[in-house]
């Protein structure tokens, strides 16, 4: 951590280290306050986060000294449990008391002006909507970005699957901390191993007692999370899309059309700006971390290089400066960048009420196996013979890319894995944004399986180029219909540009494998325990697969 031998290194601020928070049941948080010279008063932005206080989220967000020199109050806190503060961590389940207690506190500090803003991404934005459960009056506005409203559906689960590779990754880096902590040396070398080697870590049977997350010295959350697979247990206590009736303060929501978390975040502004007023939704291009114009390989433009620092100094000055703030809000409605434009567009909500869903029928002459086969989207009628596929757990379809990103798929749909249908080349532009979804006519030999749908987009140059993913578990063995929802996108096609939809049943590491059997894919004993599956689309005129297209006006 910060030392004090460096209280008086910044120009223009006092930096205070280690100040202490004592909460209603004794526990001691330790925090770094920076601010003004001077006796103020100043509104105070509070980051509460689990990684040590002196990082400050600075991979995404200037650092504290910044923004005192923006006219803020500066209040990093160790969470309960993390760095100096005291206290066993167990994510998310303590921090509604702790937030209440930490914002009364900071609202009492000296200089403050009695009004509390808090900011941060992912784990630190659910310390944010946690705290504002407690509605501690001081509290005035939020910024959560790229978080999760509900754990299960937008963090941990897609419709049932784990979201392996993101959960697996995250406990084992929360874990080696709680090692270190806890003096367990053997759990820890384990950890650090296993940190550096996580397709081992994921390819472990059964995953619910993966080692070493599941280690007896250590805290239960990983294995709580990986055994529990269903929402109705264990999940309640985090699902806040059922209690946005009490989130009732001005957000700043943020989400990522690469981030693992896209689907969490904008299914929390949409719930929020459906009950409250004053959210506003910055969706831009950019991966969990870093943010930037360099993604998945692409350069996307001087227009993707974030100003959100800028953005949010703005907008919590309107609300913490004031007791009563002057009304319109600075930024209100929805910002969104515009990927193929590489341009940001704005709207009075997500998704823009100018788009209205265009119909797309699947086509083939039975054979829509891969970049190479006879698959096609059509606005006309959906034609032809069933197609099919098989899937083998063994032998999965990977994910877009190490992680979510603008990636190439070209590789991957040559696979006969998967089926793949593409649009004629435009004539003119295409443009998307909202949340696509399919209509698809499927049956499967097995009792229960998976089945995951891609969108990329084509360019001139023939890549394929990942815009966004959706998944759902079926049980069709004696046939039936699936709706698959993708995650949000906003994207223009020029012409000579093609749309591409990809159907397969699996995208590991990213999603845990379906066993295609009953059984709860975390508990599969073995690789011997998976069961291969034939599965088939339909697209006749009895049973016509759909792809739904938001699209804007030209």
């Amino acid at each position: 951590m910060i030392g004090k031998n460096l209280s008086h290194a910044f120009a223009g601020l006092d930096f205070l280290p280690a100040q202490v928070c004592t909460l209603r049941d004794g526990t001691v948080l330790i925090a770094d306050v920076y601010r003004p010279h001077g006796d103020g008063p100043w509104p105070v932005l509070l980051m509460r986060q689990p990684y040590g206080r002196d990082i400050a989220s600075t991979v995404v967000y200037a650092h504290p000294t910044w923004w005192v020199r923006q006219g803020f109050m500066v209040v990093i806190q160790d969470v309960r449990g993390r760095g100096d503060s005291e206290g066993e961590f167990y994510p998310f389940r303590n921090e509604i008391d702790d937030g209440h207690d930490t914002v009364m506190w900071a609202a009492s500090l000296p200089g403050s002006n009695g009004r509390v803003g808090m900011y941060g991404f992912s784990y630190q934005g659910s310390t944010q909507l946690l705290a504002a459960l407690a509605r501690p009056p001081p509290l005035r506005a939020l910024a959560p970005h790229m978080t999760a409203f509900d754990l299960y559906s937008g963090w941990f689960y897609r419709d049932g699957l784990l979201q392996l590779s993101t959960t697996m990754a995250w406990a084992n880096q929360m874990l080696r901390e709680d090692a270190r902590r806890l003096g367990a040396e053997e759990s820890y070398a384990a950890l650090e191993a296993s940190y550096r080697n996580l397709a081992a870590l994921t390819a472990q049977f059964p995953l619910r007692d993966a080692k070493p997350l599941t280690h007896a010295d250590l805290p239960s959350y990983a294995a709580d999370w990986l055994r529990h697979p269903t929402p109705e247990t264990y999940w309640p206590e985090f699902n806040l899309l059922d209690r946005v009736a009490e989130l009732g303060v001005p957000m700043f929501h943020l989400s990522g059309w690469y981030d693992f978390y896209l689907r969490g975040s904008v299914d929390g502004y949409r719930a929020m700006a459906s009950r409250h007023p004053h959210q506003y939704l910055l969706a831009g291009p950019w991966v969990h971390l870093p943010w930037g114009n360099l993604v998945g390989g692409q350069d996307l433009g001087p227009a993707a290089v974030p100003t959100v620092d800028a953005a949010m100094a703005g907008w919590f000055h309107h609300w913490l400066d004031h007791d009563t703030p002057t009304l319109p809000a600075p930024l209100a409605g929805t910002r969104y960048f515009m990927l193929g434009e590489n341009a940001w567009r704005d709207a009075p909500s997500w998704p823009p009420p100018a788009a209205t869903t265009q119909t797309w029928f699947l086509q083939s002459e039975g054979r829509a196996n891969s970049r190479f086969g006879d698959g096609r989207l059509s606005r006309d009628v959906a034609t032809g013979p069933e197609d099919l596929f098989s899937y083998d757990p063994e032998v999965p379809v990977g994910s877009p890319g190490i992680g979510f990103g603008p990636h190439d798929l070209t590789a991957q749909q040559q696979g006969i894995n998967l089926l793949v249908y593409t649009t004629a080349p435009r004539d003119e532009p295409l443009r998307v944004a909202g949340d696509p979804s399919c209509t698809l006519h499927v049956r499967s030999s097995a009792s229960s399986t998976a089945f995951v749908v891609r969108l990329s987009r084509v360019t001139v140059a023939d890549r394929a180029v990942f815009l966004c993913l959706g998944a759902v578990t079926a049980e069709v063995a004696d046939g039936g219909v699936i709706t698959v929802t993708l995650d949000p996108i906003a994207v223009t096609l020029a012409p000579g540009e093609c749309l591409r939809l990809d159907i397969a049943s699996s995208a590991f590491p990213l999603l845990v494998r379906h066993p295609n059997c009953g059984t709860d894919p975390a508990s599969l004993a073995s690789p011997a325990d998976f069961r291969r599956a034939l599965q088939i689309v339909y697209h006749d005129e009895a049973r016509p697969s759909q792809l739904h297209l938001p699209v804007l006006p030209a």
